[in-house]
């Protein structure tokens, strides 16, 4: 999005704020404009110099993801600044949006006449300090959005609450996620309207041989209500907790633990309004999110600044608003344990600082997963032919296992650990639902259902020429849905200006842009509008269709598969205790989102991490202070 920043940064002349002998002359005074680019695009700057110093740095243009790239435009221009020198280093989960920041302001001081060498003198390492201690009656470790939420919940019971993030802001790996809440019943999902193939994809579960009494009792259930909607002739979408719980079990191949299950789905309806308490609201349209098998996924009205960042920056201004303390670049590197009780962390700060934070109550591990770690990928894969180096990741880097390793230490025992998850994903998504979308080879073909899991929707990608896919979606998702913009609120304009989505008015025309034959597009796009419209059944067997393929301009994505989320980490019981290797509760330590495993199975359905984060958060944070 090319937005104006407004972040005029001024700093008075000090001779303490300079790295250099400011006698000679460095610069051309006046101010001077420069280019770099980040990862969503150009990020252009003007600053203004004397001749002997940097005075002021200005952000004109950048289209950066909101929230995720905030550190970067809150911290680099200072730090030149401070330091009189662009050789800073890049912040830690923004990196792409720090290198284009740095390089734009070396291309204006370098446009005002200084030399590369004059610019780049090599900057002090900060010393460390003593030892730094805080005590709270809960503390958290890791800022994303499972751990904000138990923070909220901590607060709310009238706690004191310290949260330990080792990056740069707070967000985690949730700020990155894509838009949508997986919940059952809602008055959203009441709006929208199911295909009849939609009854033959529920009856298939139906017809599974239950694997344990909990399925019995779902499939029952969910029996006598389908049964009902047949008969009143309804075409609404069919959804009930139940059929919720029965989908996350089945398709995570029976690994998942049914009374986590049911907790997940019966409160995934509450974790909508624990979020509109806190100022979030929902689109009014439903969709199916990527790997989700059905719709009901809730997508946020973008209020706090889109995608993740609705799911996790409410909860921090609740935080700060009641006096939670959250201590940025604080790496948690040890759980403290007394008398066989866990009574805080120990760590590091980015400038060498060790710390230890005690409670007086709990700690909550909220660290999330591993996928960003290639050595625990690794150790514990036993699916995917490879996870090494080569694969990507589309997480955060902060997705490195910590608390998992932490927690293995002291002898909590992990569960699920093996199951690691594939999602496709590319540099750009128009949205984060398969509603509009086609997954087309390289030939122009269609070659799996869309409304499969992430998977088997991996596995495919993998498969195909080239490894890889294009993400095909009509004017209807992108322009009567979305409003132009793609799921993180960019311009959807602006990917295709900066070559991460391509456009055309007809099929045709998207054909030539994608290097793809269009007769196979095209007979592709027919045959999915006539499964669309009921006249055939799909003939790769999608069941979830929302919106035709007819209609104009059409977009298209890469898409690769990527390391998405791990299923496995420390098990926990239903009040989100963490449970040693002989299944006894560590006294003192709590556990909520992707750090545990036992919910998710071997195959996480799109949509419900969201929903884990904020229910489990939740219970978390209440049991912590009883």
């Amino acid at each position: 999005m090319k937005r104006i920043v407004s972040m005029l940064l001024c700093v008075a002349m000090l001779c303490t704020l300079s790295c250099w002998a400011m006698a000679e002359t460095v610069f051309t005074p006046g101010t001077y404009e420069g280019e770099g680019t980040g990862f969503q695009g150009p990020i252009k700057v003007s600053v203004t110099v004397s001749d002997t110093a940097i005075e002021q740095i200005q952000v004109l243009e950048q289209s950066e993801t909101a929230g995720i790239s905030d550190p970067a435009f809150e911290k680099i221009p200072a730090l030149i600044l401070e330091h009189q020198s662009v050789a800073v280093d890049a912040v830690a989960g923004c990196t792409n949006s720090s290198r284009g920041l740095i390089e734009a302001v070396k291309a204006a001081l370098l446009a005002a006449g200084a030399t590369e060498e004059m610019i780049s003198k090599e900057i002090a390492a900060q010393e460390a300090g003593e030892l730094e201690t805080q005590t709270a009656d809960v503390v958290i470790i890791g800022a994303g959005g499972a751990g904000m939420t138990a923070a909220v919940e901590a607060l709310r019971a009238g706690g004191s609450v310290l949260i330990v993030e080792k990056m740069a802001a707070v967000g985690g790996n949730t700020i990155a996620a894509g838009s949508a809440l997986n919940a059952a019943g809602s008055d959203i999902q009441k709006t929208g309207t199911m295909a009849a193939s939609g009854v033959e994809a529920i009856e298939e579960k139906l017809a599974l041989e239950p694997q344990c009494d909990a399925m019995k009792r779902w499939q029952e259930s969910v029996r006598q209500d389908l049964d009902a909607y047949i008969a009143s002739g309804s075409n609404q979408v069919f959804d009930t907790p139940d059929l919720h719980k029965l989908q996350t079990y089945v398709d995570g191949d029976y690994v998942g633990k049914p009374e986590l299950i049911e907790i997940l789905c019966d409160n995934a309806p509450k974790a909508l309004t624990f979020l509109e308490d806190l100022g979030m609201s929902w689109k009014p349209q439903i969709t199916t999110a990527v790997g989700a098998t059905w719709s009901r996924s809730h997508q946020p009205a973008n209020v706090f600044g889109g995608a993740g960042s609705d799911f996790v920056l409410p909860q921090y201004e609740f935080v700060k608003a009641n006096g939670g303390v959250v201590a940025l670049e604080h790496k948690a590197e040890e759980l403290m344990v007394e008398d066989g009780r866990v009574v805080g962390v120990k760590g590091v700060a980015s400038n060498g600082t060790p710390f230890e934070f005690r409670a007086n109550k709990s700690v909550i591990l909220a660290t999330g997963g591993f996928s960003a770690n290639v050595e625990m990928r690794m150790k514990y894969n036993k699916f995917w032919a490879n996870l090494d180096e080569t694969v990507p990741t589309s997480n955060q880097p902060c997705a490195t296992g910590d608390g998992i390793t932490m927690a293995e230490a002291i002898g909590a025992n992990l569960y699920g650990m093996e199951w690691i998850q594939m999602v496709p994903a590319g540099d750009a998504s128009l949205n984060a639902s398969i509603a509009n979308e086609m997954y087309i080879n390289a030939d122009g073909n269609r070659f799996i259902a869309e409304d499969e899991r992430r998977d088997v929707l991996s596995g495919a990608i993998l498969a195909q020429p080239g490894s890889f896919c294009w993400k095909v979606s009509s004017a209807y998702q992108a322009w009567d849905i979305q409003g132009g913009y793609d799921y993180k609120g960019n311009p959807i304009e602006s990917l295709v200006a900066n070559g991460k989505a391509v456009v055309g008015d007809t099929l045709d025309e998207l054909a030539q842009a994608m290097g793809v034959n269009a007769d196979n597009l095209k007979a592709a796009a027919l045959a999915f509008d006539k499964a669309v419209a009921g006249e055939e059944p799909d003939a790769l067997g999608r069941k979830v269709f929302e919106y035709k393929m007819d209609k104009g301009p059409y977009y298209a994505t890469k898409s690769y598969a990527k390391v998405h989320h791990t299923m496995g980490g420390v098990e926990i019981n239903t009040d989100c205790q963490v449970l040693d290797t002989q299944g006894n509760v560590i006294p003192g330590l709590y556990a909520c989102g992707e750090v545990t495993g036992g919910i998710h199975g071997s195959n996480r359905l799109g949509g419900n991490a969201i929903a884990d984060i904020i229910v489990f958060g939740q219970i978390a944070g209440q049991n912590a202070m009883k």
